[in-house]
């Protein structure tokens, strides 16, 4: 970052002339960004500019200026064992996930997220939204990371019915008591500028339905997101048809859970019927294109998701944290898995993933004033160096950006009009010292016991040779 920009940045009221703007209808030259008390108050043609912004207006040549990505769904305390996930079959959560989340402590949580947010600001990420179970004590530490990196947070607080499966024995908590834990979850995060709270249920595998119902009713009334899992894998799918004689996704519409409010992950194994469904209750889906390639039984329909008018979104589900690689996988997955069948070269197009890595993204999330730059939207932004013969000569920008763009073109990213991250490094801490402090602590959390890997790693398969 050049220091006119630094100093720049550091006034209340700023206005920016980027070779390339990207607005809700698409990427715009001539055009300006101007920000006042963390909003954005212009986004428009420069001769739309006032006079006094146009007069201290920094211009940048050579750059772009695009919404901040926000990852729609990932698991922050599952950031060390993204790795261990290599060459496993589908099935993973209950031998990988459920022993690492659980032996976290106060400070494994504080330290799981705040490197997961290092890793997603220098990914282009000024948004995330976390699925989790927490107890208000992990809470804090997982909202004091975020504080301390600026990122900004959809945190999530709940309870489960039932430990272990709803059908294995009686319930472990009352329907009041999981409320009280969302009723408490409102009040810890209403202090922060910039967390937000939410909900997660465990789906079928910990509640009955009327309980899902209850929590979804309740959700809506406080005005949060509600987090669920649905038709993720194969035995989820099986397991409630064998259940109920219905799908995961119908049996939520049947039992009143869907509905605006509801943030869906991963719907990979969706129906045209379900597809409908989340259509006419209006819920949102994360789609998580990495988590398919890497760990997944399928790939969502997100082709369907943005032809039938299905909210939806990007995320990372733990696997990788880099937005430009997940706009990548998001249209890579649909050509191989719907559009080579059927001679669909366009995949989406290029603004359909951008367009849901951002504002589809925000949507999703619950945040309606992020994920866009027009006036009145928070001024969450990434400032890019467009000047590398990789995305030049520019052509078509969107298409750039999924399939040419790096994380090491990000000058900056901002959220609430303040730089968070410049030239891959935090702004205010040491990224590279708290990497380095709690590196031993990331080995020991991701191999408490408990953890079982069934592939191993990837050199106990190399073809062994004779020694000389």
């Amino acid at each position: 970052m050049t220091n006119d920009l630094l100093e720049t940045l550091k006034h209340k009221r700023f206005a920016l002339k980027p070779e390339i703007l990207l607005t809700r209808n698409g990427p715009r030259k001539n055009h300006a960004l101007a920000v006042e008390d963390g909003r954005v108050v212009f986004a428009g043609p420069l001769p739309e500019l006032s006079p006094t912004d146009a007069a201290s207006a920094l211009s940048l040549p050579g750059h772009a200026i695009v919404p901040g990505f926000i990852d729609a769904h990932t698991h922050l305390g599952q950031t060390f064992g993204k790795i261990l996930i290599g060459g496993e079959p589908a099935q993973i959560w209950r031998r990988l996930w459920v022993p690492m989340e659980n032996a976290l402590d106060d400070e494994a949580a504080y330290v799981s997220a705040k490197w997961q947010f290092l890793e997603q600001l220098r990914g282009g990420f000024t948004g995330v939204v976390n699925y989790a179970l927490n107890d208000s004590s992990r809470n804090a530490a997982v909202h004091r990371a975020a504080e301390e990196t600026g990122i900004r947070l959809r945190s999530s607080a709940g309870l489960d019915e039932f430990d272990g499966e709803a059908a294995s024995g009686g319930a472990a908590r009352s329907l009041a008591e999981i409320l009280a834990r969302i009723d408490a979850h409102i009040e810890e995060t209403a202090h922060y500028a910039r967390v937000t709270p939410s909900v997660s249920s465990s789906s079928f595998f910990g509640n009955r339905p009327e309980t899902l119902a209850a929590i979804s009713e309740h959700a809506s009334k406080r005005g949060i997101l509600y987090q669920l899992h649905a038709n993720e894998h194969f035995p989820e799918v099986h397991d409630c048809i064998l259940a109920s004689g219905k799908r995961p996704l119908e049996l939520l519409n049947e039992t009143g859970v869907l509905g605006p409010h509801v943030l869906i992950h991963h719907a990979t194994l969706a129906t045209d019927r379900e597809v409908a469904l989340l259509r006419e209750t209006g819920a949102a889906v994360a789609y998580n294109p990495v988590a398919s390639e890497w760990k997944g039984n399928a790939v969502a329909p997100a082709l369907a998701f943005a032809a039938h008018g299905v909210r939806f979104g990007l995320g990372s589900d733990n696997t990788r944290f880099d937005g430009f690689r997940t706009l990548d996988a998001a249209e890579h997955a649909q050509r191989l898995a719907f559009g080579l069948r059927t001679a669909d070269f366009s995949a989406g197009a290029g603004w359909t993933w951008v367009d849901a890595i951002t504002r589809g993204s925000a949507d999703a999330a619950g945040w309606s004033d992020v994920g866009v730059l027009e006036p009145g939207a928070r001024a969450d932004f990434l400032i890019l160096d467009t000047d590398r013969p990789e995305t030049q000569p520019s052509w078509d920008f969107e298409w750039e950006l999924v399939r040419y763009y790096n994380r090491d073109q990000i000058v900056a990213v901002l959220v609430d009009g303040r730089p968070v991250l410049a030239a891959g490094q935090p702004v205010g801490w040491d990224g590279r010292e708290f990497v380095r402090q709690y590196r031993e602590l990331a080995v020991r959390v991701g191999s408490v016991p408990g953890i079982k890997r069934v592939h191993g790693a990837s050199d106990l398969y190399r073809p062994k040779t004779a020694q000389k």
